[in-house]
């Protein structure tokens, strides 16, 4: 089984959330065909190479969630990675949204659901869930 067995019920529920979040972060690859604005970016200077890149890291980061659902505390370090990576992508984007004016839909696209989920895992935390 890939969900936490123990007797804290908070903990299994986070594992059930880090299996949704590994879903959540897979959704771009199929949200880039219906809502193409707001997820792929429209400047011809780049190449199929670089969303490819992206796709294999978001797939590997949803692989290592599921993983890490047996102990969310013990492998509460692909939670912090999803923090940073999230913020620290969206923060990049939110530059080249603003700056590039054709590119204004991921301000309400990728770039908002990449900050939301950085606030939200930082304080939906389970080595905090563990403490309380």
């Amino acid at each position: 089984m890939i969900l936490y067995k123990g007797d804290d019920k908070r903990l299994r529920t986070y594992s059930i959330f880090m299996i949704i979040l590994a879903i959540f972060f897979l959704m771009p690859l199929v949200a880039e065909h219906t809502w193409e604005a707001g997820m792929v970016w429209q400047d011809g200077r780049t190449n199929e190479s670089i969303p490819m890149m992206l796709k294999a890291m978001y797939l590997s980061l949803s692989i290592c969630l599921v993983m890490g659902a047996k102990d969310p505390v013990r492998n509460a370090i692909i939670i912090d990675y999803s923090i940073i990576s999230s913020l620290i992508h969206g923060l990049v984007m939110l530059y080249y949204s603003i700056i590039l004016e054709w590119e204004r839909a991921h301000l309400y696209g990728d770039v908002l659901l990449l900050l939301v989920t950085a606030a939200f895992l930082f304080f939906y935390h389970p080595r905090k869930i563990s403490k309380q």
